[in-house]
């Protein structure tokens, strides 16, 4: 019989260790991917070209992350000067990107050491919960960089988020799918004792859960206006039914619906109301999806194909029937079937899925017909690059591989620029230790945070 008695070893404890292992790797990998994207901001010759404007479009399509993800890396990267601590910690794998997202958009810079111990406890939704509903007071950084805009020669923290063009990020399972979210934040002015004013935001996306979500921030002013025409709208809906008696199961988002639907049916142009008409596209075993093939639940389009404006389509061995070119403007039916077939700009690395224009691959003037294998869905954007001579478009859209793009050198723009490489070791030991959150109820109401002494700077 051994001297030494075998030591159990708990099953549980095992996998507690092992998991806090990988969150621990992988937080101070994110935090690599912050590091190398501060480099590619302070130099943006480095990733700037033809097409790609934007840090976070360029992460995306480089490195193989979703839009989301890489619109937290770079608002985590434009603020690692002004959160050091925070920016640390994530370094060295005690937090998690998404656990310092939400304090890289809304903390101020004078909470950098308290928020980097606090929010290594709290789960993400509580770490978005803190920051986002505390009231944070103004104070200028004398460490910023003074701008023209501060006037008294100290940067400014924004304290709110504004979101981006592509993607603002709810803290919701949408902020992985933001192709539909639009911002219109207008430019922050200097209120009373030097602070920004607040920015109106609006953002509307579709998430991976097949929700739609809306965000609005505004002034009161403009509240004001909208919220008396939902009451209008609310009103007249409870009010007002099929068989006049009335409706006490209206609720706020069906006087959002009759306020939209009151609007769309003042459209008298009829080449600008079928532009704008929901389209749902019907396959042949019954499933239905939107205009950029998002799926519909059966129960929505059961009621819609109950009643509804069908526009029929006719198809060839599974492809749409073209016009040929009979026609040099692309007629709306095949052109809600192109945005449909390519949900969205079909560059390679571009997430635009709003305000597409469609493009003849072989122009009208050459004699290009206005058939689908002809046309093509582009963003604004990549349309002018085209236009200008700046992108290369060559192909037959009707094939899922069938494009190519180019830039105006000739060199080929591939459908990703990821090209991990496989680690032929394990990474290097984290400098801290991964510690789970402690899963307990947090309250608001007693949290607070210690302003710098009057004389900071």
């Amino acid at each position: 019989m051994s001297a030494v008695a075998d030591i159990a070893v708990d099953p549980a404890a095992e996998v507690e260790a092992e998991l806090n292992d990988v969150a621990g790797h992988l937080n101070a990998q994110h935090g690599r991917l912050v590091d190398l994207t501060v480099r590619l901001l302070a130099d943006k010759s480095l990733w700037q070209g033809p097409g790609v404007w934007t840090m976070a479009q360029y992460l995306a399509w480089r490195v193989g992350v979703s839009p989301h993800r890489a619109r937290q890396i770079v608002t985590i990267a434009e603020r690692a000067d002004e959160l050091p601590q925070c920016v640390d910690a994530l370094r060295r794998g005690e937090l998690s990107i998404d656990q310092l997202t939400p304090i890289a958009k809304r903390a101020p810079w004078w909470t950098d050491t308290q928020l980097s111990m606090l929010a290594r406890g709290l789960t993400v939704t509580q770490v978005r919960r803190a920051v986002g509903k505390y009231d944070f007071p103004y104070i200028p950084n004398p460490d910023a960089p003074a701008t023209a805009e501060d006037g008294d020669g100290v940067g400014a923290v924004d304290g709110a988020d504004t979101g981006t063009g592509t993607g603002t990020g709810t803290g919701t399972a949408a902020d992985e799918t933001a192709e539909s979210d639009v911002s219109n934040a207008t430019d922050a002015t200097a209120g009373d004792g030097g602070e920004p004013a607040p920015r109106d935001v609006c953002s509307f996306l579709t998430g991976d859960d097949d929700r739609f979500r809306l965000h609005l921030e505004t002034d009161a002013h403009t509240g004001m206006i909208i919220t008396t025409a939902l009451t209008e709208a609310r009103d007249k809906l409870f009010l007002t039914t099929s068989n006049g008696n009335g409706n006490d199961s209206v609720d706020w988002v069906d006087a959002i619906r009759e306020v939209c639907e009151r609007s769309l049916d003042t459209v008298t142009e009829a080449a600008r109301r079928d532009r704008h008409r929901i389209a749902i596209h019907l396959d042949t075993d019954a499933v239905a999806t939107d205009v950029v093939g998002w799926n519909i639940p059966d129960a929505v389009r059961r009621h819609l194909t109950c009643d509804g404006v069908l526009d029929p389509v006719f198809t060839a061995d599974g492809t749409p029937v073209s016009v040929g070119r009979r026609q040099r403007i692309v007629p709306e039916r095949t052109r809600r079937l192109v945005i449909h077939r390519d949900a969205g700009c079909r560059v390679p690395g571009c997430d635009r899925h709003r305000f597409l224009e469609v493009h003849h691959i072989i122009h009208w003037l050459d004699d290009g017909p206005t058939d689908t294998w002809n046309l093509i869905a582009l963003c604004p954007k990549h349309h002018r690059l085209h236009h200008q001579g700046r992108l290369g478009i060559t192909g037959n859209a009707d094939q899922p591989d069938g494009m190519t793009f180019t830039f105006a050198a000739g060199d080929r723009i591939w459908a990703s620029g990821a090209r991990p490489k496989p680690p032929g070791a394990p990474p290097p030991q984290p400098a801290g230790i991964y510690q789970h959150p402690y899963g307990e109820r947090l309250d608001t109401r007693w949290l607070h945070f210690n302003p710098p002494p009057r004389n900071h700077n």
